[in-house]
């Protein structure tokens, strides 16, 4: 069970309207197994969000098996507010090791 589920994540857990959500998952346990956990709730991995997020498209049927899996810590809407920074910048050195 997460610690923490979106209020407007919370509307939808009952929900057994049609249409999809887009919902950022906090990941916590092995993302691998977590991804395949979302996909096995009829849900789609859209984007790997560093380390610790998970992008997901899933079915409002699907939202209260979401927020049921072992291994996340929170889930949210998305609503396109958070901007993924590790595309690259251009003027950046290469890093270096050694």
């Amino acid at each position: 069970m997460p610690a923490y589920v979106d209020p407007a994540v919370e509307a939808l857990r009952e929900s057994s309207g049609e249409g999809t959500v887009r919902l950022l998952l906090g990941v916590i346990g092995d993302r691998d197994e977590i991804t395949s956990a979302v996909t096995d709730s009829d849900a789609s991995v859209i984007d790997r969000i560093g380390h610790s997020a998970l992008l997901v498209e899933a079915p409002k049927s699907s939202v209260e098996a979401l927020c049921s899996l072992d291994g996340i810590s929170s889930v949210e809407l998305d609503h396109d507010d958070v901007a993924v920074l590790n595309r690259g910048n251009g003027r950046s050195r290469p890093r270096l090791t050694r």
